[in-house]
């Protein structure tokens, strides 16, 4: 098994670039600020990295949620329309979820930037690497409005070097 510290800083140079060029709107994202719940949002496909052929997540409503015991949790329906959800009923639905995935925040020491790393009990060897990113201040690209608080993840290829996938999340409250 490759050491975990070695794919940090791997992460970290293949990720020294955010996918979006405006890098005084967003900004490494802190593990407090990941905590809690989160609603995906819409990405088009022009802002997408051009590595995957297809969306590897297609479901169109997805929630996660992001604990501070390292828990992670998803749930996710393939076709909208989505239905808005509060705190607390994401809270409720996510208490019936079975707790086979975990997160946890690492920082790279040479590169200064945190990054995500998921993995699945379930699924033997698993690992995404994830930066995160906050948006800190509000911006539009391709017609998408980024608020700030949101948080944006760039899915990392260690392999290939390459960012391969972005999620644009958005906290609920």
């Amino acid at each position: 098994m490759v050491c975990m510290r070695a794919l940090i800083v791997l992460c970290a140079c293949v990720l020294s670039t955010p996918a979006f060029s405006e890098s005084d709107v967003v900004r490494n994202a802190r593990a407090t600020e990941i905590e809690g719940y989160w609603q995906l949002l819409p990405l088009p496909d022009q802002l997408q990295p051009k590595v995957l052929a297809a969306n590897p997540w297609p479901s169109q409503c997805q929630s996660f949620a992001y604990g501070r015991d390292g828990t992670m949790k998803s749930l996710e329906k393939l076709h909208g329309p989505c239905e808005s959800h509060s705190r607390a009923g994401l809270e409720e639905m996510f208490n019936m979820v079975p707790a086979v995935i975990s997160w946890k925040y690492d920082m790279s020491p040479v590169y200064n930037k945190g990054v995500l790393i998921v993995e699945r009990s379930d699924v033997k060897g698993s690992a995404e690497i994830w930066e995160p990113h906050m948006v800190v201040k509000p911006f539009t690209n391709a017609g998408v409005e980024f608020q700030a608080g949101d948080l944006l993840l760039y899915l990392a290829d260690l392999t290939a070097r390459k960012l391969v996938w972005i999620r644009h999340l958005r906290k609920v409250d």
